[in-house]
């Protein structure tokens, strides 16, 4: 399958710093949110400051600046952790003035996700054969029974993150039948 490894080769050759490979956690946060250092995030209308990456295992961006009043500073702060070879902690916390007011956390099983779909713009992204559970600690933040495979907000470029899933599954998370 040549193709399959060009593109292997092309996710491998964008990832981490000083042109090392991408991480685990860097490869999951690019294919379900589309993370990366610079990507900007945009809640509809609202665009919010580039993303910084500030860890890469756990894979850990952050955007920060002042609130919708301008009169705090709030934090976005994106963390995926690794919990296992197919298995991983996808949390979003909103923080304000260093207090976090927001969080929502899935623990996301990856080993059948098969492919990517995504809405028209790309805000949000369905992961076909996706696992997730709930474990927020903020009430009413998660719904399972609607769309159980669509994850937001996505940030990236959809090629890209085919290019991240097919990268995961070779490296990574070989995918279970």
């Amino acid at each position: 399958m040549p193709g399959v490894l060009s593109v292997v080769a092309a996710f491998a050759l964008a990832g981490g710093p000083n042109g090392s490979s991408p991480t685990p956690e860097e490869t999951v946060a690019y294919f379900v949110h589309g993370l990366e250092r610079g990507a900007i995030p945009k809640y509809g209308q609202q665009a919010d400051e580039p993303l910084k990456q500030v860890s890469r295992s756990p894979a850990v961006f952050t955007s920060t600046g002042p609130n919708e009043v301008g009169d705090r500073t709030e934090t976005l702060r994106f963390i995926v952790t690794r919990l296992d070879d197919c298995t991983y902690r996808a949390e979003q916390q909103f923080e304000e003035d260093g207090a976090i007011y927001y969080r929502l956390t899935y623990e996301l099983r990856l080993g059948g996700v098969t492919g990517l779909s995504f809405d028209n713009p790309p805000a949000t992204i369905a992961l076909k054969g996706l696992i997730k559970i709930c474990t927020t600690d903020t009430e009413g933040s998660c719904d399972l029974t609607r769309e159980p495979e669509t994850i937001g907000p996505f940030f990236g470029e959809p090629g890209q993150a085919e290019q991240a899933l097919a990268y995961f599954h070779e490296e990574f998370c070989p995918l279970k039948p």
